[in-house]
């Protein structure tokens, strides 16, 4: 069974940007995945506007926050519609069903690919192993896995969305 969901971020260093990413959870094993190339982002009004001459009227403020209420409104129903989350699991399982001849080179590669640190590396083999599926979905589980294990929120949503690119990565090189 696979949850269907989405993550909103909001700048906190002043740029006034907010994302949306689709975010699924997969029932077996709890690990979450961001679709991060799907990822919509747009400004909102508490951010900064255009620089210039022009002093924007309260009227084009409200029609800028109707569109992006639309855009927003139009994001979510995408990413919790079933066509959008069976394309996804259908171009996962492809991919992950791909069995891997040397899957330490594999890790190797993937984690070299996506800059991710010989010690996060090291977790991620431990967790490969640990799971013993030798696939390119392995490698994706256990990039999920060790997000799982870290204690910085931060880092640890940063490593989830590196699953997806891992699960291709490791698809490809095989």
């Amino acid at each position: 069974m696979v949850s269907a969901g989405f993550v909103i971020t909001n700048s906190e260093v002043g740029a006034g940007a907010y994302t949306i990413t689709p975010r699924a959870v997969i029932q077996v094993c709890r690990n979450g995945l961001t679709e991060t190339k799907d990822v919509m982002r747009a400004v909102h009004l508490g951010g900064r506007q255009d620089q210039g001459v022009v002093s924007w009227s309260g009227q084009t403020q409200r029609k800028t926050l109707e569109l992006i209420t639309s855009k927003t409104t139009d994001a979510v129903r995408t990413f919790l519609s079933r066509e959008y989350v069976e394309a996804k699991v259908s171009a996962m399982e492809a991919a992950a069903g791909k069995a891997l001849d040397e899957p330490t080179k594999t890790i190797e590669h993937v984690t070299k690919t996506l800059s991710i640190g010989n010690e996060t590396k090291d977790r991620i083999l431990a967790h490969f192993i640990r799971g013993g599926q030798m696939t390119a979905g392995g490698v994706m589980q256990a990039v999920t896995s060790t997000a799982q294990t870290l204690t910085d929120a931060d880092q640890a949503a940063a490593l989830e969305a590196l699953a997806l690119p891992a699960l291709t990565t490791a698809a490809a090189h095989g």
